[in-house]
């Protein structure tokens, strides 16, 4: 009866170690998900500021070279 009692027990907590795993494995997906959309996020930022950046540099650029001509 009690070796019956144990392996109860024994099979509880596989479960129980079965469902941690399964959790754990969940919270890992959604923290690389989190992390890839962050990314993706700054790296759309980074190319919106290096365009303006781009856009004003060429602008100066261009009224330089109408300012002193050849």
């Amino acid at each position: 009866m009690d070796s019956n009692k144990g392996l109860g027990g024994i099979q509880l907590l596989l479960a129980a170690e079965q469902e941690a795993q399964t959790i754990v494995a969940s919270a890992r997906a959604a923290k690389i998900a989190r992390l890839k959309q962050a990314k993706d996020e700054a790296e759309r930022e980074i190319a919106s500021y290096r365009a303006q950046r781009e856009s004003e540099f060429r602008k100066k650029v261009a009224e330089v070279v109408d300012l002193f001509p050849d």
